[in-house]
């Protein structure tokens, strides 16, 4: 039961962080369109856009990534799957392997550059909001909001395949 609970909330921020991504996608679009309007049509090029549509990749990019492990579209290398027997033991190896990865650079690392950025008050050099300049530990904090997805989603994928090969043992 508490399987299912679980994937049906990591189900839920699946769903969540796609529309995050479309919206953040639109976001980007509109920036760059009107950073062209301003530089050819108005002569008077946008100054915040340029760097709006730059952070606005890194997100993006970022947590594009923690979003197509939840859909199992990422990279992945085949060529083990088809030499093992034991598929799922060696999906639950590989899951481990991405939880350590993301764990030590995208949560530590992320982490302490963020923590080092806010620190010594490293701002963006254009973009503010709320009247002061945008501090770029916000910037690089899709980092570890990212790797907390990604092993939020690889736990799930261990929950799942556990699950299954208990099942399978005892004959459900």
């Amino acid at each position: 039961m508490w399987v299912s609970l679980f994937s049906y909330i990591i189900d839920k921020i699946t769903k969540i962080l796609g529309r995050l991504l479309v919206v953040l996608m639109w976001l980007i679009v509109a920036t760059v369109v009107w950073q062209v309007f301003t530089r050819f049509f108005t002569n008077s090029p946008s100054t915040f856009t340029d760097e709006l549509s730059r952070y606005l990749l890194i997100w993006i990019g970022i947590l594009g990534g923690a979003y197509t492990y939840s859909l199992k579209r990422h990279l992945a290398i085949e060529l083990l799957i088809t030499k093992v027997k034991n598929k799922n033991l060696l999906t639950i190896m590989i899951s481990l392997m991405v939880i350590v990865f993301s764990s030590l650079v995208l949560i530590y690392g992320g982490s302490s550059v963020v923590m080092r950025t806010l620190q010594y008050n490293q701002v963006s050099p254009t973009l503010s909001v709320f009247g002061s300049n945008l501090p770029m530990g916000y910037i690089y904090l899709v980092a570890p909001i990212a790797g907390v997805l990604i092993n939020l989603f690889a736990v799930n994928d261990i929950m799942k395949l556990s699950h299954d090969m208990y099942s399978q043992r005892m004959g459900n």
